[in-house]
C-alpha cells in the first residue's frame, strides 16, 4: 500500500501516513491513527496530569535572567543558572571522594 492521506477526527487537518508506517501497523495488526500527530501529542501531554509551566526569574547566585520550570514563589531551594548549578555540584559533590577506611 502506498502513502495514505488521513483527515484528523479532532481538528480536521490532513496528515500523511507513509508506507513504512503503514507496513509497521499492518504487520502488528494495529489500527491506523485517526488523529494527526499534533492532536496525539496534545492527548499524551494531557495524560501527564498537571500543566507544565515555565517561569522567568534570576539566578540566586549571579543574578542572571533565566527561565526555569520551578515556580520561584513555591520552591525552598535556591534556583541557579546552568553554570552556577554545575559549579555547585563540583564544590558540593554528594559522592564520597575519599576512599572508605578498611
Amino acid at each position: 500500500m502506498d502513502n495514505q492521506t488521513i483527515t484528523c477526527d479532532k481538528c480536521k487537518t490532513q496528515f500523511l501516513l507513509i508506507k513504512p508506517e503503514i507496513d509497521f501497523l499492518q504487520n502488528r495488526n494495529l489500527a491506523f491513527p485517526t488523529k494527526c500527530p499534533g492532536c496525539r501529542q496534545e492527548r499524551r501531554l494531557s495524560l501527564r496530569g498537571s500543566k507544565r509551566s515555565l517561569f522567568k526569574t534570576k539566578c540566586q547566585k549571579c543574578q542572571k535572567d533565566i527561565v526555569t520550570s520551578f515556580d520561584p514563589q513555591k520552591v525552598t531551594s535556591p534556583i541557579y543558572c546552568r553554570e552556577d548549578y554545575e559549579k555547585y555540584f563540583v564544590e558540593n559533590d554528594p559522592i564520597i571522594k575519599d576512599p572508605l577506611p578498611e
